[in-house]
């Protein structure tokens, strides 16, 4: 790893602290900032890069919400949030990651939850201390592990939806204790899916209490989303009051006036509030979850399948408005196994059409003959793109890409949404936009996670720098190219290592599990 002294010379710093970029010059030894402002050094004391006009030296870029341990483990970066400025990764999300998992609940994830997460081995330590172990000097950014509730809860009741009893939510808090101990950030939930959803507000609150020790937050994939948000935040506070924790909502998105109203309810009893959302109205998940309903589902992935092969459920099934023709042609496929690539990208109808079928009846058939095994994305007429502005204008807003990296035809929010989030502030002009920037891709995740050595420019702290050109960064990735990276990042610096220059990665290692 890098370790030499380097300094930004003749550029614009926005640091995430003050309202506006100035002209300052920046010095980094090792692993930290150690000097901005006007600098005069010795040219041969350190490498001097001079950058281009127009230049902005920023904060490393945090990740609020992404689906990166499996990518990380096995490529060693995420290229896709590399190319935006994207310096640490905060993984473990929506309840259901296999870090933390025991063997029965990995081999559970690897098919319930591949298309977002990928596949783990069941042998290996997966614990965040063994999972640091087998990242760190192969990454090039940081991570950040959230501990996950459902995940905890099936290494402890499986499947069971019944609540959790005294001694097993002794256990769970158990767990939490062990990987807070071992450096994860807080616990995520994820109360859409299985079994993270079985978990009701007093049930989650009591085992989070060792959060509020440690000072991390509980973030959660909430129980609803659009017209059903204020319940589903009021849930939120719920637990954060009981655990006495901050809360963080995940890909949050609703009606802007519901929302404001949910968070200053949540405050007034002492809750604070945060949340990530990613600027694209499609969703991404696993496609059963777009298509089914939640109680065929409960049973796991076994009784989902018979339900599917039975001639009754599927009638009723294809009678539901899901599986009307405007709702599946609304839904896209993105991650199958190989032998369905070839439909990867296409809607349900288009693909079903191709293949002479009605489009209900042949995505069923897909999902039994994939072992259920596809991800999909879903296109929400309900959520207005002025809504989704206003959202990401709220102060409490942290950049989070929700990135799965998973299958053919991948979101493109992993690949765009820090370029897209920095062309929105950026609109405010340099001189103020940059700053906003770096509050919300930086510093305000690292607050949300309490990663306080990172997301902001100042001496002492981690030398995380993204130095963005002219104009600053700009997507490349669309709907139709999902995997394009971003342009308009010259230069990525991890824990002073140069990990990213002139378009692509150097090969450097230095991102550490980070908490």
């Amino acid at each position: 790893m890098a370790t030499e002294r380097m300094l930004f010379r003749g550029g614009l710093v926005a640091d995430g602290i003050g309202s506006r970029t100035r002209p300052a010059d920046v010095l980094i030894d090792g692993r930290s900032i150690t000097a901005i402002g006007d600098i005069d050094v010795a040219p041969e004391s350190c490498e001097v890069i001079d950058l281009a006009p127009g230049s902005v030296v920023c904060p490393g870029f945090i990740d609020a919400h992404a689906h990166a341990e499996g990518p990380l483990l096995e490529a060693g970066l995420v290229a896709g949030a590399l190319a935006q400025g994207v310096t640490t990764l905060v993984v473990g999300q929506d309840g259901e990651s296999w870090i933390g998992a025991d063997p029965g609940t990995v081999r559970y994830l690897n098919r319930y939850f591949a298309p977002v997460n990928g596949i783990a081995d069941p042998a290996a330590d997966l614990s965040v201390a063994g999972y640091g172990a087998a990242v760190v000097g192969r990454i090039a950014q940081n991570v950040a592990v959230l501990a996950s509730q459902g995940t905890i809860r099936c290494n402890l009741a499986g499947l069971a939806p019944e609540p959790l009893d005294a001694g097993q939510r002794a256990a769970a808090r158990a767990q939490l204790e062990r990987a807070l101990a071992d450096g994860a950030v807080g616990l995520s939930s994820g109360l859409d899916y299985l079994p993270s959803r079985f978990g009701q507000a007093d049930e989650i609150a009591e085992i989070a209490r060792p959060l509020a020790a440690a000072g991390r937050p509980y973030v959660s994939h909430l129980r609803d989303y659009g017209s059903g948000v204020t319940a589903a935040l009021a849930e939120l506070a719920a637990v954060g009051d009981g655990a006495d924790v901050r809360v963080h909502a995940s890909h949050l998105w609703g009606p802007p006036a519901d929302l404001a109203a949910a968070f200053g309810a949540a405050e007034a009893r002492g809750v604070a509030v945060s949340f990530d959302m990613y600027p694209y109205r499609m969703a991404s998940t696993i496609l059963a979850d777009l298509l089914l309903p939640a109680g065929l589902q409960s049973g796991g992935p076994d009784a989902t399948l018979a339900a599917l092969r039975d001639p009754a459920r599927r009638a009723d099934l294809l009678a539901g408005e899901r599986f009307s023709a405007a709702a599946l042609d609304r839904v896209f496929l993105g991650c199958l196994p190989e032998r369905f690539a070839g439909y990867a990208g296409l809607s349900i109808t288009a693909a079903a059409a191709g293949a002479g079928r009605s489009p209900g009846e042949w995505v069923l058939d897909l999902l039994v003959s994939a072992d259920l095994n596809v991800g999909g994305h879903l296109d929400r007429p309900e959520l207005d793109q002025r809504d989704l502005m206003a959202i990401i204008d709220d102060d409490r807003f942290c950049a989070g890409s929700d990135g799965i990296y998973q299958g053919q035809h991948p979101h493109p929010r992993g690949y765009g949404a820090f370029a897209e989030l920095a062309g929105h502030y950026l609109i405010d002009g340099p001189e103020t936009g940059y700053q906003r920037v770096a509050r919300h891709l930086a510093a305000a995740p690292a607050a949300a996670y309490g990663l306080r050595d990172r997301g902001r420019l100042a001496p002492g702290l981690a030398a995380d720098i993204c130095v963005l050109g002219a104009g600053g960064p700009v997507a490349r990735a669309s709907y139709e190219r999902p995997s394009e990276l971003a342009a308009g990042v010259d230069l990525v610096i991890v824990n002073g290592g140069v990990v990213w220059r002139d378009g692509r990665s150097t090969g450097a290692r230095p991102g550490r599990l980070v908490s």
